[in-house]
């Protein structure tokens, strides 16, 4: 990795470490394994969005990938393959309702932790938590817009294939 790779690894690790009240413990448990549990609500907050939402807009009428689809976010997406589940990470209070989405998504934020991938990881092994999408830089979040947008495209299209 370039040295201007590694510096911006590192600025981003540290403002996702500094969700918690010691950031050590998040760089110690990325080093230790590949991923570390953040506290959400703070600096940033995610959305939950089912593994069978993305796959219902991805296979639609112009068949693509989950990471084009989820590109429309504008930001980062962890994937957990064990939970079947994306999360965007979005802002902490975000400018519009996404609190409640209902089967497909959820809002997670203060009381709640995330799994978080070390920087960098970015490919996906077996089962685990890996970034789909990659932050581009500390605090470039998904757009909340485009998440509830996402969300109630990809409803419809369950809603549609559940009435055919």
């Amino acid at each position: 990795m370039n040295t201007a790779a590694s510096t911006g690894h590192a600025s981003i690790s540290d403002w996702l470490a500094a969700s918690l009240n010691t950031p050590g413990n998040a760089h110690r448990q990325w080093a230790q394994t590949t991923v570390a549990g953040l506290a959400l609500g703070r600096r940033f907050s995610a959305v939950r969005i089912a593994d069978e939402l993305v796959r219902a807009l991805a296979e639609g009428a112009r068949p693509t990938t989950a990471s084009a689809v989820l590109a429309s976010l504008r930001g980062p997406v962890v994937h957990s393959p064990q939970g079947r589940a994306f999360y965007a990470l979005v802002p902490p209070s975000p400018p519009v309702d996404i609190h409640f989405f209902g089967p497909y998504g959820e809002f997670l934020s203060l009381g709640c932790f995330l799994y978080v991938p070390r920087v960098g990881a970015d490919q996906p092994e077996r089962l685990a938590t890996y970034w789909l999408i990659p932050m581009a830089k500390p605090g470039a979040l998904c757009d909340p817009n485009e998440v509830v947008d996402l969300i109630t495209r990809g409803t419809a299209a369950l809603d549609r294939r559940a009435e055919s």
